[in-house]
């Protein structure tokens, strides 16, 4: 008994220890995935990923991203603040020479460093001597990178361990390179509202085209909505124009929340924003809108003489289904009609309500 006793003893220990080391692992996944999505810059999601992750797991010794950059936009993107990255951090791969390291289904690769991958990926650094994890980005469909981890621990990455933090770590980093690069791409195109931070009518008038071309090709329905302020006018005339303009930075702020980096949010003018959803269903159309909705209505609006401000929306909504022929020559405007009927009606039926355009 006393030996059976002991044999269960040391069984309990290495579950204890196993599940302290799992717990510890996942915090540290949860440190770096909260890190990366609240990057500023690409700069910053580049030094989060391979910085962070270092600093949050020992046995890890060097981290670096390589990506598709054909006509070195990310490098010109990350040069003002390269001085704060390690060097070769950022490595620009070829299509052909990714596309050679991976094939379907992309998953990650673990194993001994061989001297052509220490090379092409850790520029020869010592600290990935020993085994690496090579994880691929996928972003819309497509390969577009990998996250290299390496370390001096030849058994640190075996062939054959599960990869589901590894792939789930890659997809958060990918989902963040996407978002960081559009934002990047609005500041230089001057596609940004100034007064709320998110995309204005010239930004959405060009992905409403683009999203249509893809709802052309078959790839899903596309939901787009508008989101009217009820009443904003009262509130300038009663509160002032710097009141009015709080209200607008939180409404933004509350319609940004949640949202995939697919999704967009643009203020179309004056007190009236629009979203399109492409992927999302009517069904989940009507579920995001009324979610919207009551999140505002819900919303603590409080100006600077600490009056609390009741703040509601009206929502009018349509969605383009696949394989629907009968949407006109222009799918867009036919969409974008709808949407403004609803509103419309949503406006004229007592406000604070969303209202889905009828299908064709």
């Amino acid at each position: 008994m006393e030996q059976g006793g002991t044999t269960l003893d040391r069984e309990w220990l290495r579950l204890r220890n196993q599940l302290r080391d799992n717990e510890r692992i996942w915090a540290g996944f949860r440190q770096i995935e909260v890190q990366m999505i609240g990057s500023h810059s690409l700069t910053d999601l580049i030094g989060v990923i391979t910085q962070g992750i270092p600093e949050v797991f020992p046995g890890i010794d060097c981290v670096t991203l390589a990506c598709v950059d054909p006509e070195y936009e990310m490098l010109r993107l990350i040069e003002k603040g390269a001085s704060v990255l390690q060097p070769n951090s950022f490595v620009a791969i070829t299509r052909e020479t990714l596309d050679g390291l991976f094939t379907r289904p992309w998953l990650p690769r673990l194993g001994p460093a061989d001297a052509h991958l220490h090379s092409l990926l850790f520029s020869d650094n010592p600290s990935a001597s020993g085994s690496v994890a090579l994880s691929p980005l996928i972003r819309r469909g497509e390969l577009i990178g990998i996250l290299n981890q390496g370390s001096r621990d030849p058994r640190h990455f075996i062939s054959g361990t599960a990869t589901d933090l590894l792939e789930h770590l890659a997809a958060v980093a990918a989902l963040c390179i996407d978002n960081a690069i559009n934002q990047e791409r609005l500041k230089l195109d001057g596609l940004t509202d100034p007064l709320t931070g998110v995309s204005n009518r010239r930004f959405f008038e060009r992905r409403i085209a683009e999203e249509v071309e893809r709802w052309a090709r078959q790839v899903g329905p596309l939901v787009c909505m508008m989101v009217d302020v009820d009443f904003f006018k009262q509130v300038n005339d009663q509160y002032g124009h710097q009141v009015g303009d709080r209200v607008l930075r939180q409404i933004a702020s509350i319609l940004g929340q949640d949202l995939r980096g697919s999704d967009v949010l643009a203020r179309y003018g004056g007190e009236e924003f629009v979203l399109l959803l492409p992927g999302a269903s009517a069904a989940q159309g009507a579920a995001i809108a009324e979610r919207l909705r009551a999140n505002i209505a819900h919303s603590a609006f409080v100006i600077p003489e600490g009056i609390d401000l009741n703040v509601t929306v009206s929502v009018g909504f349509a969605c383009l289904e696949p394989g629907v022929d009968s949407y006109g020559s222009d799918p867009s405007v036919w969409l974008f009609q709808r949407v403004d009927a609803a509103l419309y009606q949503a406006k004229q039926t007592g406000r604070n309500r969303v209202i889905q355009a009828p299908p064709e």
